[in-house]
């Protein structure tokens, strides 16, 4: 008996911040590949297609990256600041939020 089948797995490149036209979000998008690959007895053995993605992390809308572009974006996600890096550098303030209670 043979088994065989496909496998789908999905990886991400980088995230970068890009505009969604479907809801209007601006924000981290992931850069994603999609790889399927033809299996035996549940061994993956060759890649059979693979597929980039952008994903907008607020509706899921995916828009596909042509593969020339995908050096591109990796370098733009790879000057962008993280969200983290972009927290820890907002000016602070002396004084409180909210006013001092009697």
């Amino acid at each position: 008996m043979l088994i065989y089948g496909w496998q789908r797995q999905l990886h991400t490149l980088a995230t970068l911040t890009a505009y969604c036209g479907t809801c209007r979000c601006s924000g981290p998008h992931g850069l994603r590949k999609f790889v399927t690959k033809f299996s035996l007895f549940f061994i993956p053995l060759f890649a059979v297609s693979n597929e980039h993605y952008l994903e907008c992390p607020v509706c899921g809308v995916r828009s596909t990256v042509p593969p020339r572009d995908i050096p591109n974006l990796v370098a733009q996600a790879s000057i962008q600041p993280s969200p983290g890096e972009m927290i820890r550098t907002l000016p602070r303030t002396a004084e409180p939020a909210w006013p001092d209670l009697p």
